[in-house]
């Protein structure tokens, strides 16, 4: 017994570090963190020495900041080969979140000479894009904008490069041009840049104050994307914006018109509906109006028909103090 002991305590000291390290590597990529924290820390001495060690140290670091100096001395040891390309990946990013150029260029040059046609090419050319616009060299920005197009034409990446180069033109001041590649990727038919050209559409028609475009990006994007990130912030930026009271009142003058407050944009009918009876216990007559729009069937769903634009102001008011959403008084 004894002498067996013996034998399976030499095999756990002979392991290799770095098979070691893949485990708790393993361990961490399914979200198994304290199974992984308590297996480093009983390796603590092999972690003060082996660079894939503290690799793994720092994916299990909280502060940012820490494990970047985690990742940075990993790089300055023995690290494994295997995760020496996804370190340049991390702290690229870390360091394009802190805005520290030097080190993101560094970082950049870096993993473009040793992995030309490496797992995180794309990823890496997307941040050198963003490392000319923290310079403001938007003439660079738009070549590597070019250049990551041509590279994965007709990929599933492409259209992540056409949502850079729309953000460069803006930045640039050719707003012509980004919002023509914005409303092409808005109108996709799939794709993860859908939701987020739907946010610079409406941010953009905020920031011009054009309110009705606004809120009607503003209703596709909640529509389709309800869990979506910058949907506070666009509310935000719509209860910022002055009420265009010059077209209201000019309307006014025009025989017949009424105006409704708008409570909603939908592609489907049946959402319409939905939204139409969350709101039927106010006591106002409740409108669906179909349009169609760059092509598309969509949905615009109105309270009331008032004569004067104040009452309608008031009735938008309770609205919006009642459902926490903004919506719009609209002549019709």
């Amino acid at each position: 017994m004894i002498r067996l002991i013996v034998i399976v305590s030499l095999t756990v000291l002979m392991a290799p570090v770095g098979s070691a390290a893949a485990d708790i590597y393993g361990l961490i990529r399914d979200g198994k963190l304290q199974e992984a924290r308590d297996s480093l820390s009983l390796r603590a001495t092999a972690a003060s020495r082996d660079g894939d060690y503290l690799f793994c140290q720092s994916l299990l670091e909280s502060n940012a900041a820490q494990a970047s100096r985690l990742m940075e001395a990993a790089l300055n040891t023995s690290v494994s080969a295997r995760f020496q390309e996804e370190i340049h990946y991390r702290l690229a990013q870390y360091y394009l979140i802190a805005g520290d150029r030097a080190n993101l260029a560094r970082l950049l040059t870096d993993y473009q000479s040793r992995w030309p046609q490496g797992k995180y090419e794309s990823e890496m050319m997307r941040l050198s894009v963003l490392l000319d616009e923290m310079a403001k060299d938007f003439e660079a920005a738009l070549k590597q904008c070019d250049r990551y197009l041509i590279t994965y034409k007709s990929s599933p990446f492409e259209q992540w490069g056409q949502i850079d180069k729309a953000r460069v033109l803006a930045a640039n001041k050719k707003n012509i041009g980004s919002l023509r590649t914005l409303r092409q990727l808005s109108r996709a038919k799939s794709g993860g840049t859908i939701p987020l050209a739907l946010y610079l559409l409406g941010t953009d028609a905020a920031r011009r104050n054009r309110t009705d475009d606004a809120v009607f990006y503003y209703s596709i994007f909640r529509e389709g994307y309800p869990a979506a990130i910058g949907l506070d912030d666009l509310v935000e930026r719509l209860g910022g914006m002055s009420s265009e009271t010059g077209a209201s009142n000019e309307a006014e003058k025009l025989t017949g018109t009424f105006y409704s407050v708008k409570i909603g944009v939908f592609s489907e009918k049946g959402n319409a509906k939905r939204q139409r009876d969350l709101f039927k216990d106010y006591g106002h007559k409740i409108d669906i109006q179909s349009k169609t729009i760059s092509g598309k069937k969509y949905h615009v769903v109105y309270v009331g028909r008032f004569q004067n634009y104040q009452k309608a102001l008031a009735v938008q008011s309770q609205l919006e103090a009642a459902h926490n959403e903004p919506f719009q008084v609209v002549a019709r």
